[in-house]
């Protein structure tokens, strides 16, 4: 499990085994991230070649026109679906992205400003005002000579995901954060304690992170921090005044995610929250608009997920193994469901 914390899953690392050159060492590159160098460049179009996998296909200009003073590098480390990572420019630079990555991403300079241009709307940004760009449209961001940005990359599956469970029901269109994102606003706090425990947890070596314990709590405290401190499509339907969840409701849930390993039948179910099948049925429709079965099997195929991502290599685990633990016993049509929930197979989630 240890030897997932160092590698990114989606940047390519081929040819940056080297060490970076002295003069690119990043300024302020926070402790946590200092033994996890992914790539350093003093070329403009070898920088963007190496960051499209953060930033999707860009190009580089140095704003001076002082070539000989250019350099990038970039720290990340991988927890399992968020990725925490440090791009630094030594020169005032222009970063031209064609298009975003689907994924959701935070973007905060640790030092200096940055404009940052995303579809008609200009932010100035700082260290205590951050962007959430919109996955998939164009980027431009503008970086002053002393600019380096914290990047916080979410995978959009699992962020997907972990809303769908919030809500309670399947998400009727992609979330889009309002791309000005205010850290001295109180809600931001929550946001902030995240990415400081993340950093202190991957800092410690004795921390329970590195002991593949917590990774996923912590993944969706961060995650939920940013839904609740940054405004959105969805930031209406997360605040409990518009989302009222009767207590049978709730209960039923408790239950089921107490049970989700062993069979559950909705009779039971109903019966351990004091119910008629009907009501209960009816309550999960209009309180969660999807069915108990359904819920049912949402949460395994999370659970699952979950497994087959935090699976360590060469440990033997298999696709049954995980479906089994969590009560699936057709593996046909867990595969098939599975695929058409996270846009990939078991088996490619235990691989990767």
């Amino acid at each position: 499990m240890p030897g997932r914390l160092t590698r990114l899953q989606t940047l390519n690392t081929r040819r940056t085994r080297d060490e970076p050159r002295p003069r690119l060492k990043p300024r302020g590159l926070p402790p946590a991230l200092g033994r996890h160098g992914i790539y350093a460049a003093d070329d403009p179009a070898e920088a963007a070649m190496f960051g499209r996998d953060l930033l999707g296909v860009h190009r580089v200009h140095v704003a001076d026109g002082d070539h000989e003073a250019f350099g990038s590098s970039f720290h990340g480390v991988l927890v399992r679906d968020v990725t925490l990572g440090y791009l630094d420019y030594t020169t005032a630079a222009r970063v031209e992205v064609q298009r975003l990555p689907d994924d959701v991403l935070v973007m905060v300079p640790a030092n200096g400003t940055s404009r940052v241009t995303v579809g008609e709307e200009v932010i100035d940004a700082s260290p205590v005002h951050a962007v959430v760009p919109r996955p998939g449209e164009p980027m431009v961001l503008d970086c002053d000579a002393d600019a380096a940005h914290l990047v916080v990359r979410i995978d959009r599956t699992a962020f997907d995901v972990h809303l769908s469970r919030l809500l309670g029901r399947s998400l009727p269109g992609p979330i889009e954060f309002e791309p000005a994102f205010d850290l001295t606003s109180p809600r931001a706090s929550r946001w902030n304690f995240a990415l400081q425990m993340l950093h202190a947890e991957l800092y410690e070596r004795a921390s329970l992170l590195h002991s593949g314990v917590g990774h996923g709590q912590l993944e969706e405290f961060a995650m939920s921090s940013l839904l609740y401190s940054q405004p959105s499509n969805y930031s209406e339907l997360l605040e409990p005044a518009t989302a009222p969840v009767r207590n049978t409701v709730r209960a039923a849930c408790d239950h089921i995610e107490r049970n989700l390993s062993a069979g559950l039948a909705v009779a039971d179910i109903a019966a351990s929250v004091g119910v008629s099948v009907r009501t209960l049925q009816q309550q999960f429709s209009e309180d969660l608009s999807q069915t108990i079965t359904a819920y049912i099997r949402n949460r395994r195929l999370e659970r699952a997920r979950a497994d087959l991502a935090d699976a360590a290599p060469g440990a033997g685990i298999t696709v049954t193994d995980i479906a089994s633990r969590w009560g699936i016993a057709h593996l046909g049509r867990f595969a098939v469901t599975y695929r058409e929930r996270f846009g990939e197979s078991p088996s490619q989630t235990l691989r990767s």
